[in-house]
């Protein structure tokens, strides 16, 4: 696969343990809504989802969530400023809608929102759909995206409805809760994203409420060493 070496623009603190990088827009870099880009950190590959929308955004940008012991997220947080140069493979991916048309049920737990905040904007900006999203995270301060979301659902009031689960107020959430907060919205196309409990959780409620498409974002470590390619 031909590779990318794109320059760093921006660097946003979402909250105090994630950071958006915001990259330069080369003409010929093109993806889809929930799509990831693999970006070198050493010789170390990582994926990171974007939370950009090629629909409303000028720039793709990645949300990186420090992760205890994580060696790139540690390194990015510590490390990466504007105008610094970082390889990457093209976006790769298939955590995308069919259509920006339908009604969909998302389901994010902490820096899962990441590529479903790409999909969300998408939806509401070059389709019909209305999407519920259920989102949970430890507690308020820990909310990524907290007020862009609030914004969109201020101006699309009848597509957007955005439910927060709060760990500090409900506990975690287990399957039993989120099949009674799924159930009104089962018949829709889900996605899901966030840690694996959480995302076995919601899978399970959602087959057990015959859910008819259930999309899960798993990210899985690179066996082979993509750097030994040339990068454009």
């Amino acid at each position: 696969m031909r590779a990318h070496r794109l320059r760093v623009t921006k660097v946003i603190e979402e909250t105090n343990d994630a950071k958006s990088l915001v990259f330069e827009q080369p003409a010929e870099f093109h993806y889809r809504p929930g799509q990831f880009l693999t970006l070198r950190v050493g010789e170390a590959a990582r994926c990171y989802s974007l939370s950009s929308s090629p629909h409303t955004d000028d720039s793709p940008t990645v949300t990186v969530k420090r992760t205890p012991e994580g060696y790139a997220s540690n390194w990015i947080h510590d490390n990466v400023v504007a105008g610094m140069e970082i390889d990457m493979l093209p976006p790769g991916g298939v955590f995308t809608p069919t259509t920006l048309d339908d009604d969909l049920l998302c389901c994010a737990a902490g820096s899962g929102m990441t590529p479903i905040m790409s999909i969300v904007k998408s939806v509401l900006a070059a389709g019909s759909g209305t999407i519920t999203l259920i989102y949970a995270n430890r507690d308020e301060r820990s909310v990524i995206f907290r007020a862009a979301l609030a914004d969109l659902a201020t101006v699309h009031p009848t597509r957007l409805t955005v439910i927060h689960w709060l760990e500090s107020v409900q506990g975690l959430p287990n399957t039993p809760a989120l099949r009674a907060l799924l159930e009104p919205f089962a018949a829709r196309e889900a996605f899901v994203c966030g840690p694996t409990p959480f995302m076995d959780a919601a899978a399970t409620a959602l087959e057990s409420l015959g859910a008819p498409r259930i999309r899960i974002e798993r990210f899985v470590s690179l066996v082979k060493n993509p750097w030994n390619r040339r990068v454009a």
